[in-house]
C-alpha cells in the first residue's frame, strides 16, 4: 500500500535468519531449510557473520578464514587462543548453532523528542509553538504503547552548547498532549527567566512510565472528552500521517 520494500529470512536459528535477511535485500525472501544451515553459510565470506567487524575480520584472514566454511571447521582451540571466550562463540555461529531465544524488544523507560534550531533563537512564539508540536509527538508515541508518564522533563541548549534539564513530577499520571505540554510549558518559562543565551535545541521527555490507571469517573465529562478526542486524533494520524491533522 505505500510502496515500501521488505526482505526476510527464515532459518531454524536467529543467525542464519539474519543472514539470509541481508542477503535477500531488497524487498525478497530466502528460506533456509533445517539442516541446510552449515552448506549455505559455508560459501560466503566471513564479513556476513553478525559481530565480526574490521578488526577481527582481519584476524580472521591473517589466519587463513576467508568464508564462514572456513571458520565453522577451524580448531576452538586456536580460535579461543586468538580471540578468547569469542572465538567459541564464533565456531558455533559458523556452524549455524545459535540458541540465543528472539527477545521482544524491551519496553521503553521513558519517551522524548527534541529538535535543533537552524539558527539559535530568543523567540520565545517559536519556542513555545515548537515544544508544543514535540509533546504532541511525544503524547502521541506514550498513548502508543500503552502507557502513563509521572515525570516531564524539558530539556534545553543554549548557543554555548550548555544542556539545562528541568523536571516537574505530575499529581497522578497522564497521557494526554496537554498535560505534557502545560507541564514544559512552565518549565521552559521559568528557564528562560534565568538563562540569557540564544537555544539552539529544543526537547520534551516523559519517564516514570506505568500502566493507565483506574478508569475516568464517569461523572468527569472534561476528561472523558478528551480521551475520546485524543483516540479519535490517534486513528487520524495513523491513517493519514500525523501532519494530518495539527491541534
Amino acid at each position: 500500500k505505500l510502496g515500501l520494500g521488505a526482505s526476510a529470512g527464515i532459518a531454524s536459528c536467529k543467525v542464519v535468519a539474519k543472514i539470509a535477511c541481508e542477503i535477500s535485500k531488497p524487498d525478497g525472501l530466502l528460506e533456509v531449510a533445517a539442516g541446510e544451515e552449515r552448506s549455505f553459510l559455508a560459501p560466503l565470506p566471513i564479513a556476513k557473520l553478525p559481530g565480526i567487524g574490521k578488526k577481527t575480520e582481519q584476524k580472521l584472514k591473517d589466519l587463513g578464514i576467508n568464508t564462514i566454511g572456513k571458520l565453522a571447521i577451524m580448531s576452538i582451540g586456536v580460535l579461543k587462543s586468538h580471540f578468547g571466550a569469542s572465538g567459541e562463540l564464533l565456531h558455533r555461529l559458523a556452524n549455524g548453532t545459535d540458541d540465543r531465544k528472539v527477545e521482544p524488544p524491551a519496553a521503553a523507560k521513558s519517551i522524548s523528542r527534541e529538535t535543533t534550531f537552524g539558527k539559535d533563537t530568543k523567540d520565545r512564539s517559536l519556542l513555545k509553538a515548537t515544544l508544543h508540536y514535540l509533546s504532541e509527538r511525544v503524547g502521541a508515541e506514550l498513548r502508543q504503547h500503552g502507557k502513563q508518564a509521572r515525570c516531564i522533563t524539558l530539556k534545553l541548549r543554549n548557543s554555548d552548547f550548555r544542556t539545562i534539564t528541568r523536571s516537574h513530577t505530575l499529581p497522578q499520571t497522564s497521557d494526554t498532549d496537554q498535560t505534557i505540554f502545560d507541564s514544559g510549558l512552565k518549565l521552559l518559562n521559568k528557564a528562560l527567566s534565568q538563562e540569557k543565551q540564544p537555544i539552539r535545541l529544543i526537547g520534551i521527555g516523559v519517564s516514570n512510565l506505568t500502566e493507565p490507571g483506574k478508569q475516568l469517573d464517569m461523572l468527569d465529562v472534561s476528561a472523558r472528552r478528551q480521551e475520546q478526542l485524543n483516540k479519535a486524533i490517534d486513528r487520524i494520524r495513523h491513517k493519514y500521517g500525523f501532519t494530518a491533522i495539527q491541534t
